[in-house]
């Protein structure tokens, strides 16, 4: 009967459940206070991402002369400064695409005029952003400009280590087409020959 009472006693005793409590919730909000700064973090590297896209591209489009190697290692280093460098390393890759007409069926087809990048693994495939890329008119371009930001949250509550990427598009705005220096036959000016002629004519 005596343990019975002392576990009544026990049961209804309120001492120190503040504590308890505390045990519980403190852990709990340091958690919560730690996780809403790591997902601001990464919504901030996000939208930061995005725009520094946006912001390549409409660069690109006010182009009105031929683009080098050079001037996409500049474009890189603009990115990774408006970024502001976001917990790791970065790439771009700048593309120029056309559509055109199949001279034997008249279908239209997406093609690939050019493509550089930095620290990109793949120069040459569309097919990820081909259906992110509007209808165009036969002979028009589009710029495509893909970044990759890497992030790393400061803190372990859940979220691994992650690759945005982000796509901008943009038609030029100054001249008709952009050209590379490495592109053959492209005239930024279409009423300029895209072949060289002689004094005389021949071609």
């Amino acid at each position: 009967m005596i343990r019975l009472k002392t576990s009544s006693r026990f049961l209804r005793n309120e001492n120190g459940s503040l504590s308890v409590e505390a045990c519980f919730s403190v852990p709990l909000l340091a958690w919560a206070i730690v996780a809403t700064f790591v997902f601001f973090d990464a919504f901030k590297t996000l939208n930061t991402t995005q725009k520094a896209t946006y912001t390549i591209a409409d660069m690109v489009s006010r182009e009105e002369v031929e683009l080098d190697d050079d001037y996409v290692t500049a474009l890189h280093e603009v990115f990774t400064y408006l970024s502001g460098q976001q917990g790791g390393p970065s790439a771009i890759r700048v593309s120029t695409v056309s559509m055109r007409v199949d001279e034997d069926t008249g279908d239209e087809f997406l093609q690939l005029d050019n493509s550089e990048g930095i620290l990109y693994d793949d120069l040459t495939a569309i097919d990820a952003i081909e259906d992110r890329i509007p209808d165009l008119a036969p002979g028009e371009q589009l710029i495509v400009v893909e970044s990759v930001q890497q992030w790393t949250p400061a803190f372990g509550v859940g979220l691994a280590t992650y690759q945005f990427r982000e796509v901008a598009l943009a038609r030029p705005r100054f001249a008709p087409r952009i050209c590379w220096e490495s592109q053959p036959n492209c005239a930024m000016d279409v009423n300029t020959p895209t072949d060289a002629s002689t004094d005389d004519g021949e071609v």
